[in-house]
């Protein structure tokens, strides 16, 4: 199974959550590293990269004292419930008179146990990568015809990456323009050694369009995870709480 039958498995299930406690306005979980695995249907993409990437900051100066495990913040209009679940976070945005008894419940729960049996039919442990900040270099001409699908990226991105995946080469990605827009593609290593370190991307013509990105702008890029093929994706799109 991949990340993506995961995340869309425990999308569904977070919707769940806040069907059956009107409290929770929204939910997502996400990792140690700030990367968000899902997130219901009522929470914005930007917000929850942005929050995850300021509780990684609070994650990490706690490490001395033992690491954080749950963190609420009590705002004039609502709350936020942060729980630690192993090796990934839960977020809950609720109401201000949202119960923290049952709060928690789903915190070490329902939601763990979710995680768990999705974990249990897992062929192999799912790897979440943070996405890598790269600038752009539009490829245009004769080149870019004859790779209208292909992005440029360095083999040394390539290979750590592989290392994550087990030694499993990485032939696609998905791009991130900061406007929001996004588009996968096939990738492959920059073939020039004087552009060696430098942090480059380089993008067909045609995919700058659909991102509406040109040169020197900055787009996050991260592999797409080589495919495992399953027979539990109807399975897990039907899971409930």
């Amino acid at each position: 199974m991949n990340k993506d039958v995961f995340a869309a498995a425990l999308r569904n299930s977070l919707n769940e959550i806040r069907a059956i406690c009107p409290d929770v306005g929204s939910s997502f979980v996400f990792t140690k590293d700030g990367v968000v695995v899902a997130g219901d249907a009522h929470v914005d993409n930007t917000v929850m990269e942005k929050a995850a990437r300021s509780f990684q900051n609070i994650a990490e100066k706690t490490d001395v004292v033992g690491g954080l495990d749950t963190l609420l913040i009590d705002g004039d209009k609502g709350k936020v419930y942060i729980s630690c679940l192993d090796n990934l976070y839960l977020a809950m945005i609720t109401s201000k008179d949202a119960d923290i008894a049952y709060l928690r419940s789903i915190a070490h729960v329902i939601v763990p146990t979710i995680l768990k049996l999705l974990e249990s039919i897992l062929p192999t442990p799912l790897k979440f990568v943070p996405p890598q900040q790269l600038t752009v270099e539009t490829l245009s001409g004769f080149k870019a015809r004859f790779t209208a699908d292909t992005v440029e990226i360095h083999q040394e991105i390539l290979k750590r990456w592989s290392e994550i995946f087990d030694g499993q080469g990485i032939n696609k990605v998905e791009i991130e323009a900061f406007s929001g827009k996004t588009a996968e593609c096939k990738v492959k290593a920059i073939n020039n050694s004087n552009l060696e370190g430098k942090g480059l991307i380089r993008i067909p013509e045609k995919i700058c369009q659909i991102l509406e990105v040109k040169t020197g702008e900055l787009v996050r890029i991260k592999p797409i995870a080589p495919q495992a093929t399953t027979s539990l994706w109807q399975a897990l799109k039907e899971i409930q709480i």
